[in-house]
């Protein structure tokens, strides 16, 4: 049996600032950070996406005393023989961990815990003495509902944390993102633009990737052997027994995700999804592939503009969703395929 331990993608990858990790349930992934952090002495930001979640992890500190303890130092308390609890420093989405005696707090904050749908709140709020910033489940479930803006947030908490380290003279400050392999396409993979290298690992059955100092850990399948547990036997073979215990993405449907020679096909237009992501659409007798192949002389939508995605949908689109249900459109990109079906959802136009 073998857990997860962050230590080593630290000491692997040390200069790398984010560090994503990608992986099955139970895990050690949220264990392992904190952990860490505590033994090495290194004060950090537990980030929650909610004021609510913010309060219930703290409920120890508001709530009656048979309240149950929803920390997720209750586990590294057991092992190692500590006393680290939550409080509520702010009912706004702010608290922190400190170290107790029986009833009697002792010694400084260990780390803060912050609501990243508070994130607005914070600009005055002195940080600088953390070296590690953990946002945990940083993909939302099916379920929850979420800002589309939330990997701006994330960044904007970051750079409010880290202000000028860098020209104090300390080393940069690490953003760790823990998360089950549930949803490729979420606000953070998005604004980090990573969600496509993640469905290449996938696809290709890598563990590391590394590139602008970001390190992606998609955790193997093999770290916790499941096989004796009675929901592991009966749910293995489903989409979420796949993403709990075999860290696969099996909520994405990854089928018209495909490379295709685009010889005898004729360009049609092109899109600029963000600056530096030009996608090209070639057509022939009623199929479609979506690529990076340049093309010339074609209608240009720009994705930065309201107007263009509007022309986009009514222009485009809509033929491509025709298409798509008979099979006879493909996509180089997972994030191609998703936008082009969740179009509206995603620009509300």
């Amino acid at each position: 049996m073998k857990y997860y331990d962050i230590a080593e993608d630290f000491k692997k990858y040390p200069d790398c600032w984010c560090y994503a990790v990608i992986g099955g349930r139970t895990t050690g992934k949220t264990y392992s950070s904190l952990k860490y952090c505590y033994k090495n002495k290194i004060k950090f930001v537990f980030v929650k996406r909610t004021i609510e979640d913010v309060k219930l992890l703290c409920n120890r500190g508001k709530l009656s005393e048979y309240a149950f303890d929803a920390s997720p130092f209750k586990p590294i308390n057991r092992d190692l023989g500590c006393q680290v609890e939550s409080r509520l420093i702010s009912d706004k989405g702010i608290g922190g961990f400190w170290r107790f005696a029986g009833e009697d707090q002792t010694g400084d904050i260990v780390g803060y815990i912050l609501a990243l749908n508070a994130v607005q709140k914070f600009k005055g709020f002195d940080l600088s003495d953390c070296d590690v910033i953990i946002f945990d489940e940083y993909i939302p479930q099916p379920w929850e509902r979420i800002n589309s803006k939330e990997g701006e947030q994330l960044l904007d908490l970051y750079v409010t944390v880290a202000r000028d380290r860098e020209k104090r003279g300390k080393k940069p400050l690490k953003l760790v993102l823990l998360a089950n392999a549930v949803r490729l396409y979420n606000p953070v993979n998005e604004t980090l633009e990573i969600t496509d290298l993640i469905a290449d690992m996938q696809a290709n059955n890598q563990e590391f990737i590394e590139d602008r100092g970001i390190l992606i850990h998609n955790m193997p399948d093999n770290y916790i052997d499941y096989s004796d547990s009675p929901i592991y036997k009966a749910m293995s073979k489903t989409a979420w027994g796949r993403m709990a215990y075999e860290n696969t993405f099996a909520y994405d449907d990854t089928s018209n995700v495909t490379s295709r020679s685009i010889k005898g096909y004729q360009p049609i237009a092109e899109v600029i999804y963000k600056n530096d992501d030009h996608w090209f659409i070639y057509r022939k007798e009623g199929q479609y592939i979506i690529n990076t192949s340049r093309a010339e002389n074609v209608p240009v939508y720009d994705f930065s503009k309201d107007n263009d995605l509007k022309r986009f949908n009514i222009d485009v689109r809509l033929n491509i969703l025709d298409a798509l249900i008979d099979n006879k459109v493909s996509f180089q990109k997972y994030s191609m395929y998703y936008v082009v079906n969740n179009f509206t959802k995603i620009y509300k136009i």
